[in-house]
């Protein structure tokens, strides 16, 4: 067996793989996997043994590496005019490496690439593995988030919980806004199909505020006509974990722990929320509020380290198998 078949052949497998997997980060890490060892099956197309590289392969990998500059230069994009508005923070700063980072990877691999008269040293071919791999991985969860993100509630639901997002100055932030207005819009759409579905804002109290985050959330709700007794406040929590878990313990107390649930977040949020939920066996939907752009990038790279984080045993036994495309180095290129 040849390395172009060995590498084909798993990319192939990791696909059909990635098709039938529930979990969505597995089913990202899977098609990184593919996409990986797709792109090692052009190697013996870009050193062939004659010296003459094949046009077509040629012109796949310098797509691939246009669009990775296109990412590196969006993260940087983003990070400048985050930065421009919201001053140095640590996600502003994080995406602006990670732009670096890729941008100065593709370079390196670039000029390693140009060499014609002799195979690419397997350094160079380690890095463009990872490079694609990391790359891909990130881009799918990006897709991933982004239609997740805009799901809409389908059928039913008797509980809508609305996670925090923190107070500015002790004051509900635009952001928190956003998830709070979905969230009494939803409540609106279910009580005019005949529900009665009860409303559990989720937030606790930060060491410099006055008041609970869930208490702002809970006047900001029934000023836009949630009934105040249909409220209920969980005011304990500081993360997204707690937030989910207390709720869980107040569907409870209310009665609801065999109902339907709609959580209510940033659409940035939703892959972590609907993992956490799965945990927690919580039955329902997440259902993300819009976000601007250029936050929406930078945010979801934070929640892209958070997932892998979050799941990180199955994610660090996935991208361990990059070790097969690696070792199909070893086999003869043609």
């Amino acid at each position: 067996m040849t390395m172009r078949t060995a590498d084909a052949v798993l990319a192939v497998a990791f696909l059909l793989t990635a098709a039938v997997t529930r979990l969505p980060l597995r089913r990202c890490a899977l098609t990184a996997l593919a996409a990986s060892c797709a792109g090692m099956t052009l190697v013996p197309s870009l050193w062939p043994a004659a010296g003459h590289r094949h046009p077509a392969a040629e012109a796949v990998a310098a797509a691939a590496g246009a669009a990775a500059v296109a990412l590196a230069l969006l993260l940087i994009t983003d990070a400048v005019l985050l930065m421009r508005s919201q001053g140095l923070a640590a996600p502003q700063a994080a995406t602006f490496a990670a732009g670096v980072l890729l941008a100065v990877a593709v370079g390196a691999i670039s000029l390693d690439g140009r060499r014609t008269h002799r195979p690419p040293a397997p350094a160079w071919l380690l890095l463009a593995l990872l490079t694609v791999y990391v790359t891909a991985f990130f881009v799918c969860f990006l897709c991933s988030t982004a239609l997740r993100g805009r799901q809409r509630l389908r059928g039913r639901a008797d509980s809508i919980i609305v996670l925090g997002a923190g107070l500015e100055d002790g004051k509900i932030t635009p952001l928190l806004a956003h998830r709070l207005d979905r969230a009494v819009a939803l409540h609106r759409t279910l009580v005019a199909a005949g529900a009665d579905p009860v409303f559990i804002v989720s937030g606790g109290q930060g060491a410099d505020e006055e008041e609970s985050e869930a208490e702002a959330m809970a006047r900001h709700a029934v000023a836009r006509g949630v009934p105040a007794e249909r409220v209920h406040r969980e005011n304990h929590s500081h993360n997204t974990d707690q937030n989910l878990t207390y709720s869980a313990v107040l569907l409870k107390l209310v009665g609801r722990t065999d109902r339907r649930v709609v959580v209510v977040s940033s659409d940035f949020h939703v892959m972590r929320v609907a993992l956490i939920m799965d945990r927690l066996g919580l039955r329902g939907t997440v259902v993300g509020s819009r976000t601007k752009l250029p936050y929406w990038l930078t945010a979801a790279l934070r929640e892209f380290v958070a997932i892998v984080s979050y799941d990180r045993t199955a994610t660090l036994g996935l991208t361990a198998l990059l070790v097969l495309p690696a070792t199909a180095l070893a086999l003869p290129w043609s």
